[in-house]
This record gives structure tokens, sequence and C-alpha cells, in this order.
């Protein structure tokens, strides 16, 4: 097997995360590299890696094939198009960038330049809402499902603690609910039902205004509650909340059709199962438990990524058209 050389740009929390996902993948080498050249120079000794002392060596090296970007969002867009105009495809932790008109050039230069390009949105890897992508695959052209019939709703919901890091909850950083956590859910109805095509947002509240951070109490002012409606091009109704007020993680989807219900979690405490009324597409009149297993979504979304790289086929999913859909929905949620 040839070997595939990447280069992990950003050495910070969400650096090993990718590192464990892409060290799981023969043939694969890594090189790490930060603005902080210090913060590469530990990281690399951690995990037994090499590193350069500049991200700008990374663009210039020819025997780098990807790179991983895993920096702040505000230096997403530069870092994607030096990737590009150095031939190198990539991989960037969510968001895509901070302006939707920016997405959508990224976008015309992945596809102008015939690169391989994709976004950290790691739930679309768990199996659970791999399956459902199945059962939910011709929604977005006909508004039904093989299996359900026609989706009459769906909720999706996704909560934590939150108080990890200050900055998360500080709208100038954009931190709150919708960036951190309600963006996800709208990743995964998108990715089920289509396009948006109208958004309401019927909550949007501050219900927590001290936050304990690593044993200090601050004063924070972005949203750590929400819900919204959307309404999806292909006539699903959609409501997703997300919150950072759950002392207990919590996440589910949960989609009504005229044939059933099919319910979705990553939490392995959560019922995960389809209900159909009557048998239709080799599931049978009942309930159908899913009981998957444990399952290292890093690593299956690398997978997907270094194949992509070696095939130069596109991503399965998480594409820059993906995250561009998402944005304009974002967009809607956040006006």
């Amino acid at each position: 097997m040839n070997e595939t050389k990447i280069a992990i740009i950003g050495c910070g929390k969400q650096a090993p995360k990718h590192i464990s996902g892409l060290c799981s993948i023969p043939g694969v080498k890594l090189v790490l590299a930060d603005i902080d050249e210090s913060l590469a120079k530990a990281l690399a000794k951690k995990e037994g890696l090499a590193w350069v002392p500049s991200v700008d060596s990374v663009f210039s090296d020819d025997t780098i094939q990807a790179v991983d970007i895993c920096t702040p969002t505000s230096r997403h867009a530069e870092q994607i198009r030096s990737a590009i105009e150095a031939g190198k495809d990539f991989i960037c932790e969510k968001p895509l960038c901070e302006e939707l008109s920016v997405a959508r050039e990224l976008a015309e230069l992945v596809e102008k330049h015939h690169r391989i390009g994709m976004l950290g949105y790691i739930y679309r890897f768990a199996p659970i809402f791999e399956l459902g992508r199945i059962l939910f695959e011709e929604v977005p052209k006909t508004g039904e499902s093989l299996v359900m019939g026609k989706i009459v709703s769906a909720h999706f919901r996704l909560g934590g603690r939150g108080s990890h890091q200050v900055w998360k909850h500080r709208k100038e950083s954009s931190g709150g609910a919708i960036n951190e956590m309600l963006v996800h859910m709208i990743d995964l109805a998108i990715w089920y039902f289509g396009a948006v095509k109208h958004v309401d947002v019927l909550a949007c509240d501050l219900l927590r205004k001290r936050r304990v951070i690593q044993g200090i109490e601050y004063e924070v002012d972005a949203e750590d509650y929400v819900l919204a409606r959307m309404e999806m091009e292909s006539g699903v109704s959609v409501f997703c909340q997300a919150d950072l007020v759950t002392p207990a993680f919590t996440q589910f989807i949960e989609v009504q059709g005229e044939n059933g219900t099919f319910m979705g979690s990553i939490q392995p405490d959560m019922p995960s199962f389809l209900y159909c009324n009557k048998e239709r597409a080799g599931y049978r009149a009942g309930k159908t438990p899913f009981d998957l297993g444990p399952h290292n979504l890093f690593e299956a979304q690398m997978a997907d990524f270094v194949n992509a790289v070696r095939t130069r086929k596109p991503p399965s999913r998480s594409t820059i058209k993906d995250s561009v859909l998402l944005m304009e929905a974002m967009n809607e949620v956040l006006r």
C-alpha cells in the first residue's frame, strides 16, 4: 500500500482525537504543525510523531498529500485556500468558515481544482444514524420513506451541561447552544430530509447567566437553550432542540411516519428501534430494536476521508456542498 502523508494543523484539544482516528488507518503517516511551534513539538513528543516548525512549511512540502485543519474557525478559510493552491486535499473541523459567501467560494474552489474537501460533522458516522439515512434515503426526492411512508414529523434533540470552556458561553467567540449543539442536529436533519426551506426560532434563551468553569465563576451572555422548527424542501417538518443546561448528556432523534416510528441515539442506554405498522421493505410489522454496539466515530470519519484521498472519489458524506446547505440554514437560525 502506498503511504498517505497527512499534516495536522493545530495542536489543541481536538488534535489528539484526529490523531487517534488517522493512526488507525494502515499506510497513513502524520506530521504535526501549529503557529505555536512549542505546541506542535510537545504533542508530537507525546504521540510519537514528526512535527514541523511552521504551518507554511506544510503547504510547501510536496510529500504531504492532505491536511487536517484543527485550528480556530477564523483561520479555516485561509488555510483551506492555501491547501487548494498547494494541490492538497483537506478535512476541517466544523464549522467550515464564518461567512456564507466565503463558504460558497470555497465550494467552487474545491470543484474547480478537483480537490477532496470534508468537514468534521461526526454524528453522520454513528451507525444508528447511518441506518436512519438508509431509511430516509428517498425522502428528499419524494417526501416518503420506502419503509415508513410519508414522514409526519421529526424531533432532533441534543443536550449537554456546558461549563467546559468560558468561550463556549460568550457571543463574541461564537459560543452558545446554536453553534455548539444545534448545528449537529440541523446537519443530521439536512442529511435525512434535504435542504431547509424555512426556519422559525421558537425559543432562544439564556437560562444560566453565571457559570462556574474550572473553579472560577463567570458572567456569560450566549444562549444556552434553543428550539427551532424547520420546514424542509421535501415537505418534512422538523423540530430541533439543543441546550447547554442538561446535567446528563442527552441525545436522540424521533421520526414519525405514516407506517411507523424511528428512534435513534448514540447513547447506549437510550432506546434505538424501528416500529412498523405493516411489514415493508424487509422490515417486519412491530418493533425491531437496534443494538449496534460501541463505535469509534473518528476512526470511521478519517477512514472515509483517507479513502476519498486515495481513490479520488468524493467522500460519502460531510462534503463542502453539505456545509454550504448547513450554513444557509444556520444563517436563518442566527438571524
